[in-house]
């Protein structure tokens, strides 16, 4: 069990770890390595590091797996789950040869790790491999926001990365392994049967803000734009330049960030002020125009928060 040393105190056992039966051992006595199975005995199935690797009962997650594969397979055999729901299954490549592969199901995307149960040890171990593919500091982040994972339990992201989710912490929720899978595995059947249909353009169902006219005190206009939250929308790069009002002055131009849920006004910033901080948030943009993606709420407050700290 020495393989084992490094794995165990970088991911040391979390609460209640259950011990195979002896169908489960028989089951896979030839189809998994003798020291894997050695370690199911010693320890069992659970929770690592607090949930951020889980040792898996093969069963309970095949049929996930071979939905992902697209058939069945007796010589792939899921082993290890994320905290982010991604499986990391063995596979049987002949008689003399196998491999570990992860199976991403945020991206929809496979890979080989190693070439052997003590190579796949060595790699977990690693920080680089920590950090990005279990998503460690992200998986800290989202222990301290939704609590810790029972063993059937993982950190997902909603909106689901394909729908334009992001890897930060306020994406995250917890919800039961399985489901979420299922649910993964939907998702991207959906987007490719839309990307094999022809993407849209995202212009055409975009909103075009036009600029609501104000008159201010001193007799000039307010021309104030509004970004709603959710709603794609096309923003011009330059207003001054492309609306002009016969015999009247526009003073000021503003953008309204609204939340159209709770109808509230989250914020109001100069016009290009407020440009230069959704750079992030935009999508794609021509000649005079920028097409910005719909923004949460949240990410208006944090906006409006950045504002006002560098004040």
């Amino acid at each position: 069990m020495e393989i084992f040393n490094k794995f165990l105190q970088k991911f040391p056992p979390s609460g209640m770890l259950r011990k195979p039966t002896a169908e489960e051992l028989a089951q896979f006595e030839d189809r998994l390595p003798a020291p894997w199975l050695e370690f199911w005995k010693a320890y069992g199935f659970g929770n690592y590091g607090d949930g951020m690797l889980k040792v898996i009962a093969p069963n309970d997650y095949m049929p996930n797996l071979y939905t992902w594969l697209g058939k069945e397979n007796p010589d792939r055999i899921p082993i290890l789950m994320t905290a982010f729901g991604d499986m990391l299954y063995y596979r049987k490549l002949s008689e003399t040869a196998a491999d570990i592969c992860l199976l991403d199901i945020h991206y929809r995307n496979t890979e080989v790790c190693a070439y052997s149960l003590e190579g796949l040890l060595r790699f977990l171990t690693v920080e680089d491999v920590m950090e990005s593919m279990l998503r460690k500091t992200l998986f800290g982040q989202a222990m301290e926001q939704c609590g810790t994972l029972q063993p059937d339990e993982i950190y997902g992201f909603v909106p689901a990365l394909a729908l334009g989710g992001s890897e930060a912490v306020e994406y995250v929720r917890k919800g039961n392994a399985f489901t979420y899978q299922q649910l993964m595995f939907e998702i991207m059947t959906r987007q490719n049967e839309s990307d094999d249909e022809g993407e849209k353009d995202p212009w055409e169902d975009a909103y075009e803000a036009n600029p609501q006219l104000l008159e201010r005190q001193d007799g000039t206009l307010l021309a104030v734009f509004t970004l709603t939250t959710t709603t794609d929308t096309i923003l011009p790069k330059e207003p001054e330049k492309q609306y002009v009002v016969e015999e009247k002055e526009i003073g000021l131009w503003v953008l309204v960030l609204f939340d159209y849920e709770t109808e509230e006004n989250i914020g109001v910033l100069p016009y290009h002020q407020a440009l230069a901080l959704l750079r992030p948030w935009v999508a794609d943009e021509r000649e005079n125009t920028l097409l910005m993606r719909g923004l949460s709420a949240e990410e208006m407050r944090q906006i409006m928060a950045s504002v006002e700290g560098r004040q």
